[in-house]
C-alpha cells in the first residue's frame, strides 16, 4: 500500500510539473495564439496609435501554467498551458 501511494505522488508531481513547465507553449507559439484571438488585421490602438495587431511589438515571459505576452506599455494577455487566451 505505501509503495502504490509513492508511486501515485510521484506521478502526480511529475504531472504538475509538467503542466507547470508547459514546454510545448513557445515564445512564438504564445505571440501567434494571441494574434490569432486578437484578429491578425484588426486596427488596435498601441500607445496613441491605430496599428494592426500582428505590427504590434510583443514580448514574452514565462510563468508557472502560462506564458504571458505583452505590448510594452499597454496590454497583457495570458497564454495557458492548454492554449486558452485570458485577457
Amino acid at each position: 500500500m505505501e509503495r502504490d501511494t509513492k508511486i501515485i505522488m510521484i506521478a502526480g508531481l511529475s504531472i504538475l510539473f509538467l503542466l507547470a513547465w508547459a514546454p510545448w507553449i513557445t515564445g512564438e507559439c504564445a505571440k501567434n495564439k494571441v494574434i490569432k484571438h486578437l484578429g491578425a488585421d484588426t486596427p488596435y490602438g498601441y500607445l496613441s496609435e491605430i496599428i494592426p495587431v500582428k505590427d504590434i511589438p510583443m514580448e514574452v515571459s514565462w510563468f508557472p501554467f502560462v506564458r504571458f505576452v505583452y505590448f510594452p506599455g499597454e496590454a497583457l494577455y495570458f497564454v495557458t498551458f492548454y492554449g486558452g487566451v485570458l485577457p
